[in-house]
């Protein structure tokens, strides 16, 4: 005959699965590009462990769907997902928003040898350009009325790409984060003189957002407890150890 203590463990388990059966499937949006998505085997980014991590914690059974990032917002107003990444704190009925996993610092980059004046978004009207993609969204509605004006604009999702498109005189500014722009120059081992830099953008924090208010509530403690204990850097530290480091646009 089984101890007492032991029926009693099992029916607790029996319980904590049948509670977690009974929970929906949750639709998760990740983002692609950089051809992440897209290579065999490639390995997990920040955001992919982010989300397993988060989940896994609160035992919540989850789908992944993969989308570019310019789509997300749009999927999850739509009803077509249940949280999804890369989401700003600008508010939409009905839609909420976790405490930030990571920030971005946008700057515009020119070659060394660039003569222009960029002072303010204004100033972009009169040069070729490239930006990540979904650049008009995230950095604002005077970047987006710039850049229309623009003689040549275009939004990639290959960053590495966007750079060697800056380098070999095929844009004349370039619109990136500065460590994914860091990273990629090391990887081309780039020699030359310092690329020119426009400070113009505020850093863009991203977010996780989602339609059941409680759930985000428990995503936003968990991303402020890991803020200060180190585990979010952790897990940058393990995504940038496979290769990709900081989510890529």
């Amino acid at each position: 005959m089984y101890p007492l203590s032991l029926w009693f463990g099992c029916a607790i388990c029996l319980l904590f699965s049948t509670l977690m059966q009974a929970e929906p499937l949750l639709r998760v949006g990740l983002g692609e590009s950089d051809q992440v998505f897209k290579t065999v085997n490639a390995a997990p980014t920040y955001e992919q462990r982010l989300v397993e991590t988060l989940l896994k914690q609160l035992h919540r059974r989850y789908q992944v769907i993969k989308a570019p990032h310019a789509r997300l917002r749009q999927m999850l107003e739509n009803g077509e997902l249940d949280l999804a990444v890369r989401q700003s704190d600008q508010p939409v009925a009905g839609i909420y928003t976790s405490a930030p996993y990571i920030s971005f610092q946008d700057k515009v980059f020119a070659l060394p040898d660039f003569r222009g004046i960029v002072f303010t978004p204004a100033d972009l009207t009169k040069f070729r350009i490239t930006a990540f993609q979904n650049a008009r969204h995230v950095l604002g509605p005077l970047y987006a009325a710039a850049v229309d004006k623009a003689p040549q604009y275009r939004e990639l999702t290959d960053h590495t790409q966007s750079v060697l498109m800056l380098l070999k005189q095929r844009t004349e500014l370039l619109v990136i984060d500065t460590d994914t722009l860091s990273k990629i120059l090391r990887q081309l081992d780039y020699q030359g003189a310092p690329l020119r830099e426009f400070e113009l953008f505020a850093p863009v924090s991203y977010r996780i957002g989602g339609h059941d208010a409680r759930l985000i509530q428990d995503i936003s403690q968990l991303l402020q407890q890991w803020q200060q204990n180190g585990h979010l850097q952790q897990l940058r530290n393990q995504a940038a150890s496979s290769a990709v480091d900081k989510p890529k646009r």
